[in-house]
């Protein structure tokens, strides 16, 4: 999806994105073979072209920086096709709402990368398990997990688009909480971690404080259900906000 994107080149808004498209310049390679563009000075159209084709080589090189920064945050979700391999969903547990982390969980579609505060939760092994991926996807990180993260972790987390799927969600008329939507696009939760919320998770850190040996392993379950049922969730977004988006090649 991100070749037939237009809207992180400079002065293109989605009304002359929607144009370029509705005139047959429906990817890069079009925009770049057309002699000429309806409302487009060759000077503009050469700069665009310049552009273009640099995007079309970093794409290329697998560089998913090259769009930080240039690509609205509200479109991250048009890289997810092209990065899926090399995403990372995120969820982070708490003390409470902007307290101290307790549980980072990772999931990159294959394997769950758990730290737990007081045991392998580190800066050090932030920054290894977040530099091997391309892009960051998470639900509500941009308000919570990555404010929480950089308060004390600062620096850790490397340049790449981050995809927080509250939004695109919230666009194709998904309102609400992780569970709730969740249960909206019939993605299910054990029956152990079935109904916990973020009030839970807090609850159980402070009964493994106290010496409960099994609330630390059903926080865990609970994170890591957060964090493997945001693939699928990915995918729902990237499928739903596509077909939205064609409606305008026609």
């Amino acid at each position: 999806m991100i070749r037939s994107s237009f809207i992180f080149l400079d002065r293109i808004s989605h009304n002359t994105e929607k144009g370029l498209w509705q005139q047959g310049i429906t990817d890069w390679d079009a925009f770049i073979g057309a002699k000429c563009i309806s409302r487009m000075s060759p000077a503009r159209k050469g700069h665009y072209d310049r552009n273009l084709r640099e995007a079309k080589a970093r794409l290329a090189e697998h560089d998913s920086s090259y769009f930080c920064g240039r690509l609205p945050s509200s479109e991250a979700w048009r890289l997810y096709d092209h990065f899926s391999d090399d995403c990372l969903f995120l969820d982070i547990e708490t003390t409470g709402y902007y307290g101290d982390i307790t549980v980072v969980g990772m999931y990159d579609g294959r394997d769950v990368m758990t730290l737990v505060r007081d045991r392998s939760l580190t800066k050090d092994n932030m920054r290894d398990i977040l530099s091997r991926y391309k892009m960051l996807v998470t639900f509500n990180g941009l308000s919570f997990d990555i404010p929480v993260i950089n308060r004390y972790f600062d620096g850790v987390i490397p340049d790449m688009p981050h995809l927080d799927l509250r939004f695109p969600l919230a666009k194709l008329g998904f309102a609400g909480g992780l569970k709730r939507i969740e249960g909206m696009v019939g993605i299910r939760r054990s029956s152990e971690t079935q109904g916990l919320s973020g009030e839970d998770a807090v609850r159980l850190w402070r009964e493994h404080v106290r010496g409960d040996p099994r609330a630390l392993d059903l926080l865990v379950e609970y994170n890591t259900e957060d964090i493997v049922n945001l693939k699928p969730l990915a995918r729902f977004v990237f499928d739903g906000m596509r077909k939205s988006m064609m409606q305008h090649f026609r």
